[in-house]
């Protein structure tokens, strides 16, 4: 066998994982900077600063800031979607799944809070065309409030509100605690949202 192609076999994944840390310490930066500066007021220049590379490797990477910042989006949407669906993947009753799922909003949320904390705001003044994510998060909980209907464990005489319930009441929370920060540990944030959404304001 050529030695050079064996040697080469080796290399190519190394060279590819070297491409992928880069581009995952890019994104981590990116993350930063926009949190701190906003979405219109971050620069590349900062962004491959504090990434710890040149422009023209960010640049290599990505083809502008607003591709960037699109992959940044996408790589945080994907990660809460694939933890979402292992909340969702744990034949358990209704009732330790809607843990389940509220906590991992709120533990997503916690370990990228100043970034999506903009996307929440973006988010929030969007009503009537909600991000990818949120339109993805939207059909898990429909999912999920499915499962507590067969169950019998939601009313079915408003089946059709539910899901906006839940929605509203996870989202209720996060803003809470956008604007009131330290004030609610994660658990407590999930049991607040849970027992809105199930037993309402009532004394």
């Amino acid at each position: 066998m050529n030695i050079d192609s064996k040697y080469e076999t080796r290399v190519r994944p190394l060279r590819e994982r070297l491409r992928e840390e880069t581009a995952r310490a890019i994104l981590v930066a990116a993350e930063e900077v926009f949190a701190e500066k906003g979405m219109h007021d971050a620069r590349v220049e900062e962004i491959a600063a504090r990434a710890g590379v040149s422009v023209g490797t960010v640049y290599n990477h990505f083809e502008d800031r607003h591709t960037l910042l699109a992959e940044l989006v996408e790589s945080r949407r994907k990660e809460l979607a694939r933890r979402l669906d292992q909340a969702l993947a744990d034949q358990q009753p209704f009732a330790a799944q809607l843990q389940g799922f509220a906590l991992t909003v709120f533990e997503h949320f916690e370990s990228h809070r100043p970034f999506l904390s903009i996307m929440l705001e973006s988010d929030t003044a969007r009503v009537t065309q909600p991000s990818q994510a949120m339109r993805e998060v939207r059909a898990r909980i429909e999912t999920l409030v499915r499962r507590g209907l067969d169950q019998k464990a939601l009313r079915s005489d408003r089946a059709a509100l539910l899901p906006s319930m839940l929605t509203g009441a996870l989202k209720a929370i996060l803003m809470h605690d956008l604007r009131n920060p330290g004030q609610l540990a994660v658990p407590e944030r999930a049991a607040a949202a849970i027992d809105f959404f199930l037993n309402g304001a009532g004394a």
